[in-house]
């Protein structure tokens, strides 16, 4: 295992309709396209579709991580992100013990997001 290959899991929420998981499988490729800090970028989700979560960080791991950072792709605090993804991902790092497995803020808790919006509003107004 190299030591030092770290991946990005980004998790989001899943959706029926195909065309959702998609995209989120794409803004993953598009992550990876501009992030040489990361070895492994995937998508993952939390119910509906697939990967799951225990499904995204055993491919990380299979692919050689010792480091899987976990995205939530969420705009709220919601149950979600409060409860949800910590206790899958704490269940996970009992699995791999030599794997850190650590997640990060939530996507919306990003104070960026108030310059997206702002940008949105002004580029279509």
């Amino acid at each position: 295992m190299n030591i030092n290959k770290k991946s990005l899991l980004v998790v989001a929420h899943g959706s029926r309709k195909k065309i959702s998981n998609i995209e989120i499988h794409q803004l993953a490729n598009n992550i990876s396209m501009k992030l040489q800090t990361f070895s492994i970028v995937e998508a993952c989700f939390l119910e509906i579709a697939e990967p799951s979560i225990p499904q995204g960080i055993e491919s990380c791991v299979r692919q050689g991580a010792s480091e899987v950072l976990i995205l939530p792709y969420f705009l709220a605090a919601g149950r979600h992100v409060i409860e949800d993804i910590p206790n899958i991902v704490e269940e996970e790092k009992t699995k791999y013990p030599d794997i850190s497995i650590t997640s990060l803020p939530y996507f919306g808790s990003s104070p960026v997001i108030v310059d997206i919006l702002k940008t949105l509003a002004e580029n279509n107004s």
